[in-house]
């Protein structure tokens, strides 16, 4: 099931129960930071139960759970950078961590900003 032009619950849900609550205004962000780069981008982790969370995470209250975040892969450094720019020039994605594989995006806690893992 589509839940954007360019996302589906196939690719956002848990891989544990195959549930996917995404929050309706995130998938609207996210769609418009995928049109404004111009390319696509697989999501390595989209909404998360609470058990498959606890496996992966330990961020008990993690914004996977809520519908309000997800992990992008992406290993071209230009698409990276173009990403990362985006998602900053947006202002809406308040919790953006750089990992070596992903790039996090969510609405996240105010107080801890930006990261990089």
């Amino acid at each position: 099931m589509k839940l954007t032009n360019n996302f589906t619950t196939d690719e956002l849900k848990c891989p544990c129960c195959g549930n996917c609550e995404m929050g309706h205004t995130f998938m609207d962000n996210l769609q418009e930071l995928r049109e404004w780069c111009s390319f696509p981008f697989k999501i390595n982790s989209g909404w998360r139960c609470v058990e498959h969370n606890k496996k992966v995470s330990s961020n008990s209250r993690g914004q996977h759970t809520t519908g309000q975040a997800c992990d992008v892969a992406i290993d071209n450094r230009y698409r990276r950078a173009k990403l990362l720019h985006g998602a900053l020039k947006m202002g809406t994605f308040k919790d953006i961590a750089v990992a070596k594989t992903f790039i996090h995006l969510g609405y996240g806690n105010q107080n801890q900003g930006i990261g990089i893992y």
